[in-house]
């Protein structure tokens, strides 16, 4: 247990951290304030690996045995998942498939089945975006400072952003008649501070992967993604923004998932073992120059390639070809998550595994409810980040590399593409 004087609660905004920031600690010690309850529950998660529980915040009883994840019980408390389970048909035309692909509710699935395949194929997304209105507002006087006036000045020149239903992030799921694409992309936040659109590379670059992909599913991603990123680049919607991309194509005939990673999004494979526990058997290792700063592909204009180095310093910029290649063969029974680090900041791979073993149990048809269960992980996700008594796994490691201690989730945009093999 940590002492009140060595407790530091900690909000990091953006992955522009620059390394002397480590070196000074007082500049991490950001008190966040927030809501812990949903549903008249309070919310509560042990990082010492037990299960994940909800107390009455009235009684401090537990409901339904204590597991807030239970898929039925929340259906029956929350409207909002009344739609999960329902399945779309594409139509055969590119234009049509991509408008459908890249217009997906919070929790939405589909399945699909390839011809002389034994596998079937349920792929779910779910997004929870960071509340930037409310972290830029003063909760102390009710007045706006200066700085304040700047934030909100900067939120109008980067109004997209807020408006963006996945916030920085963006998604990309996709079938043709031979696979599936699958994938997550972060763009950097530090953007979006200077007053730019952050969600801006990030979801031009998802529609371009999306329709590369539909228009020709036999590339490999690494070729996509050279592609995708050229386009972008021609096409000059995007004026300056950098992202990170993690995603991958499962062959529709062999089951075999090919991916790439470039920066510090995530995708695990979740496998059970002989005692019928999923574990994660395989997942992609973050690319990072430093702690918080990832590789990541980046638009910027030649004034300001210039300006950095009269200064003599230079902004992150990788390739497509930097990024790490997986391969791995799917079989049934398995989960598949690709997500930004605005989860894997503040679980581990190990919390994963407790709450599929929780709630993706025998009894629980994964095809028609794998919607839910991607979207209460991200909303419990959600709950942790805001959390400043989480020993988040952001803090964890900022505590190993200062050897100071620090506690507190890490609030940032999530998205999770996951996918159940049957």
């Amino acid at each position: 247990m940590y002492s009140q004087t060595s407790k530091r609660l900690i909000t990091i905004t953006s992955k522009v951290l620059d390394r002397n920031l480590l070196r000074n600690h007082d500049v991490l010690t950001l008190k966040v304030k927030c809501s812990f309850s949903q549903n008249g529950q309070r919310i509560s998660f042990h990082s010492t690996r037990q299960k994940h529980r909800a107390k009455n915040s009235n009684n401090g009883n537990n409901n339904n045995n204590g597991n807030v994840y239970s898929i039925s019980n929340v259906n029956q408390r929350n409207s909002c998942f009344s739609t999960f389970g329902s399945f779309r048909k594409f139509s055969s035309s590119t234009e049509d498939a991509f408008r459908r692909f890249r217009s997906f509710a919070n929790g939405e699935q589909f399945t699909k089945r390839f011809v002389d395949s034994s596998l079937q194929y349920t792929v779910s997304v779910a997004f929870s975006p960071k509340d930037r209105l409310k972290n830029n507002m003063s909760d102390d006087d009710g007045a706006f400072d200066d700085g304040e006036f700047v934030q909100n000045f900067k939120a109008l020149n980067a109004k997209n952003v807020y408006e963006s239903p996945t916030g920085e992030d963006n998604y990309i799921l996709a079938y043709t008649e031979i696979g599936i694409i699958i994938g997550v992309l972060d763009g950097v936040g530090g953007w979006s501070e200077q007053g730019f659109d952050s969600s801006a590379i990030s979801r031009e670059l998802a529609n371009k992967v999306t329709i590369f992909y539909l228009e020709n599913p036999s590339l490999p991603p690494q070729e996509i993604l050279q592609k995708s990123f050229e386009a972008v680049k021609e096409e000059g919607k995007v004026k300056v923004g950098s992202t990170t991309i993690c995603f991958g194509i499962i062959d529709g005939k062999t089951g075999k998932l090919s991916a790439l990673n470039l920066g510090d999004s995530w995708f695990g494979i979740f496998r059970k073992n002989e005692n019928s526990r999923y574990k994660c058997t395989y997942q992609s290792v973050e690319q990072v120059y430093y702690f918080n700063a990832p590789y990541q592909l980046s638009i910027i204009p030649d004034d300001f390639l210039e300006l950095a180095k009269k200064r003599g310093s230079k902004y992150l910029m990788n390739e497509p070809d930097e990024s790490a290649d997986y391969s791995y063969e799917l079989k049934s029974g398995d989960i598949i998550v690709f997500t930004t680090d605005g989860m894997v900041d503040n679980v581990f791979p190990d919390d994963i595994e407790i709450y599929l073993n929780d709630n993706a149990n025998e009894g629980v048809k994964l095809s028609e409810n794998l919607g839910s269960l991607n979207k209460i992980l991200v909303q419990q996700t959600t709950v942790l980040s805001l959390n400043t008594n989480f020993k988040s796994a952001f803090s964890q490691k900022l505590s190993s590399l200062t050897g100071q201690d620090y506690i507190g989730g890490k609030p940032d945009d999530i998205t999770s593409v996951m996918v159940y093999v049957k």
